[in-house]
């Protein structure tokens, strides 16, 4: 996920204009993937309003402070003020080679004066130092963006709560006004009964494109009826509509026991659907949908969540109960299978997630009044032999933890997690760090 990046350059007005211009150049260079908006150098007091009028106009995710030489630390703190609190770079150039010989304007020198300026001032910021040849600096550069992108398009994200959280689950509720100022989304709260009028005004052929969608992906278990695979299409176009009239960007539903025995189906198949657009969740669990959201945004990628069904001394078996997007199973194992539970009715997703080398599991929580973020890091094997008594084998995976299992088992902090194919704890720390959330990773 990108937003955008904005390099203000600080030097000394003393130095020759050659050399420093051409370790700004270098820097460009070196950025040039990210594609970042260099505004001009700021020198002295007299670039300093012209630099505050840039930075109004580019409204940037991230801001670079790039470092050049010497650099007279009230001229960077008057020029970024308005901007601090928001994602900041400290990036310092170091030495240099010219005319054969190592060599300095000072820049190293001046950071180490800016950036205890800028803890003094109590500003959030990232250190980088490095000369603008060292790719390594591109790559922090460019991961610092993604996690400031994600920071930014939370407030603007708005997360449907069909019901409310399921089963009594204290860790799945939320204060609204607490959430979207700490994180920024909005919750859009809705009825099933929403869900429940859309199904029962439709005709099967008003569904035919998304039978064909969900016949396409999966193979059905026997003993699943032509009906309950056109229940299910009628509920995904349900959850497509009430996602366009609601402009959301996220989607749970409540379904125990309002859909699964009052109604008499369960949504599980329906959000496998939805899932592989938008993050979806069932249980109406906030603080999941907010990991899966996050984890969302920072990859670009699919997210589903599972719940923690056993920790053993090499692993932790993870399954929701009939929820998983279809993409994130091999197309061979898709299946819809059939609830044999008298407690749910309808059918459910039973496809094992993929194998995977690196997975990350997600878990945002409440802690005393702020809140913190318990993340770990694993491979994902494939699903071993379980199932819940009376039920299908649910969509998930067997993860060999990079960590100890059971330190895991010490900080957890619900039955649900996120979870995305890929390692993204380092931006989940930084996330955590620029929010004032405390990060635990096991």
């Amino acid at each position: 996920m990108k937003g955008k990046i904005v390099v203000v350059p600080f030097s000394y007005p003393f130095y020759p204009k050659e050399v420093i211009e051409n370790q700004i150049e270098k820097s460009k260079i070196l950025l040039h993937n990210v594609s970042p908006v260099f505004l001009e150098t700021v020198f002295g007091p007299d670039d300093i309003e012209k630099t505050r009028d840039s930075l109004r106009s580019e409204n940037p995710a991230l801001v670079v402070a790039l470092i050049v030489s010497w650099v007279e630390a009230p001229n960077l703190i008057d020029a970024l003020r308005e901007y601090f609190g928001r994602p900041l770079i400290l990036w310092s150039h170091t030495t240099f080679q010219l005319e054969g010989r190592k060599q300095t304007v000072g820049a190293f020198v001046a950071a180490g004066v800016i950036k205890q300026t800028l803890e003094d001032f109590n500003v959030p910021f990232e250190f980088l130092y490095g000369h603008p040849e060292d790719s390594r600096i591109s790559d922090k550069i460019r991961m610092f963006n993604s996690v400031a992108a994600t920071i930014g398009r939370l407030k603007d994200t708005r997360i449907g709560l069909v019901g409310y959280p399921a089963l009594g689950m204290y860790t799945g509720t939320v204060d609204h006004i607490t959430l979207k100022k700490i994180f920024g989304p909005e919750i859009v709260h809705l009825d099933q009964y929403q869900i429940i009028n859309k199904v029962n005004s439709m005709s099967d052929e008003d569904v035919e494109q998304e039978l064909n969608d969900l016949n396409n992906k999966v193979h059905v278990a026997e003993g699943v009826k032509e009906s309950a695979l056109v229940e299910s299409a009628k509920m995904y176009r349900a959850l497509k509509s009430l996602v366009e009239e609601n402009n959301l960007d996220a989607v749970t539903v409540k379904c125990q026991y309002e859909l699964s025995q009052i109604y008499k189906f369960t949504p599980c198949v329906a959000l496998s659907l939805a899932g592989d657009h938008i993050p979806a969740s069932c249980e109406g669990d906030l603080l999941t949908m907010l990991s899966q959201v996050v984890l969302s945004y920072l990859t670009g990628s699919v997210v589903t969540y599972g719940d923690i069904h056993e920790v053993l001394e090499d692993r932790i078996l993870v399954g929701a109960c009939g929820f998983s997007p279809f993409s994130m199973s091999d197309e061979k194992e898709c299946m819809v299978s059939e609830w044999g539970w008298e407690a749910f009715s309808g059918v459910l997703n039973s496809s094992p997630l993929k194998k995977a080398p690196k997975v990350t599991l997600a878990r945002f929580s409440r802690d005393g009044q702020g809140f913190k973020l318990h993340t770990a890091v694993g491979e994902s094997v494939g699903r071993s032999e379980w199932n819940e008594v009376g039920c299908p084998p649910y969509p998930g995976t067997d993860i060999v933890l990079d960590g100890d299992p059971e330190s895991f088992a010490r900080e957890i902090v619900s039955n649900h997690y996120a979870l995305v194919f890929g390692d993204v704890s380092r931006e989940l720390e930084l996330l955590c760090s620029w929010l004032h959330i405390r990060y635990i990773r096991t």
